[in-house]
């Protein structure tokens, strides 16, 4: 891969498509046997096995198709999409610990600070995807950063247009 419009394609395109396949998975309780909570007291009940399954897979498959059908070449496409779709979804869990530890449950909102949670509930899954991409050798730290900030705008931007269409009912 030689440009940033190529990685950043490579990133967000699986986990887009796995994210929205996964909100479908959820909406119409697929996969039931898996949607076990991780941790409950710790992560609440929405962070589930389902999706630390799911949500990986279909990344892997996701960029290991784009890899055939482009020209971007990338080493190792399915391990690099596994990879990254777990990054994703491990990086959502210090915000729901930290929820729950002040005593807000799962799918619930602040009372208090709920610009911040709401901040960091977009972006905290673009960080740990962006840091892990980064770490990989893949892009310098300032590509880090822009893809950083792409990804969250993408997820912000995503999620209006979610609410808007009535797919979702919160922000």
């Amino acid at each position: 891969m030689s440009s940033f419009l190529e990685h950043i394609t490579v990133v967000l395109a699986p986990l887009i498509v796995s994210n929205i396949l996964h909100m479908l998975v959820v909406k119409r309780a697929y996969f039931e046997w898996l949607k076990q909570p991780i941790l409950d007291n710790a992560f609440g009940s929405n962070k589930t096995w389902r999706g630390f399954v799911f949500v990986p897979l279909v990344n892997a498959v996701g960029l290991q198709i784009l890899d055939v059908v482009s020209s971007y070449n990338v080493q190792n496409a399915f391990v690099l999409g596994f990879m990254l779709g777990f990054a994703y979804m491990l990086f959502e869990l210090p915000n729901s610990y930290t929820k729950r530890k002040l005593g807000i449950k799962s799918g619930q909102h602040p009372s208090k600070n709920q610009v911040w949670f709401a901040l960091i509930d977009k972006t905290d899954s673009a960080f740990g995807v962006s840091l892990f991409y980064f770490l990989l050798g893949y892009i310098d730290y300032q590509y880090g950063i822009l893809l950083f900030l792409l990804s969250s705008l993408t997820h912000i931007s995503a999620s209006f247009l979610l609410l808007k269409l009535k797919l979702k009912q919160s922000f």
